[in-house]
């Protein structure tokens, strides 16, 4: 990572999700209009365009400031920002949800960056809430989490986000163990505390059969 690279990262891009966000949430007119599903499927084209919109407006407030040009694709937001005709591409994740909860299933752990800054809208009714700021913020995992059979897709929660009033968060996280680590934790209290059953038990439980009563052959994984 270059000086401006570390630059768009550590400065504007904390500065321009929380003015975006700031900035949707002021439009509650514009998100009452939009398709936000179609027939059973969620589309989020109507609300990438808005977040792009607004956030364009965003950084018309701080270009002075940072002396640098930008150009958003979506869905999501995918920032193009031009430093001196050097290309820096960024990401904006965008969410939405209308679960109570705030509840929603995340994206896939192997395509998955935690520290992505990201914008998050929960629906209810005809008021729409916004929320932001780094992706793990979001995160959670209940004491009994199911993983999928394809890449796990860990869950991440509206009120685990940060207030658009608030100082952005900045610190980073590292992803290498934690994910699977509070996978493998939430499969053992499948199995000591079941509560409903599933294929994914049996399957742990075997495993757990199969290192008890062959330990010497797993001392490599202690390490």
């Amino acid at each position: 990572m270059d000086k401006q690279d570390k630059y768009i990262e550590e400065e504007i891009l904390p500065e321009l999700t929380f003015s975006t966000s700031r900035l949707l949430s002021s439009a509650q007119e514009e998100l009452k209009l939009l398709k936000w599903s179609e027939l059973e499927s969620n589309t989020d084209s109507g609300f990438s365009n808005l977040a792009k919109k607004y956030c364009l407006r965003a950084f018309q407030n701080i270009k002075k400031k940072y002396q640098i040009e930008l150009s958003i694709n979506v869905p999501d937001l995918i920032l193009n920002f031009f430093i001196f005709g050097k290309l820096y591409s960024k990401k904006i994740e965008l969410k939405s949800t209308k679960s109570t909860s705030g509840r929603l299933r995340g994206s896939m752990i192997k395509s998955l960056d935690p520290n992505i800054w990201t914008i998050i809208c929960k629906r209810n009714a005809n008021k729409f809430d916004i929320r932001c700021g780094r992706y793990y913020l979001g995160m959670e995992f209940s004491t009994h989490e199911k993983f999928q059979d394809r890449s796990p897709r860990p869950s991440i929660n509206f009120n685990r986000f940060q207030k658009i009033d608030e100082e952005p968060i900045t610190a980073l996280t590292n992803k290498s163990n934690a994910f699977w680590k509070s996978y493998a934790e939430s499969a053992l209290t499948r199995v000591l505390d079941p509560q409903q059953h599933s294929w994914q038990d049996d399957l742990v439980k075997e495993i757990i059969k199969i290192v008890l009563n062959n330990p010497s052959k797993f001392d490599k994984l202690k390490k």
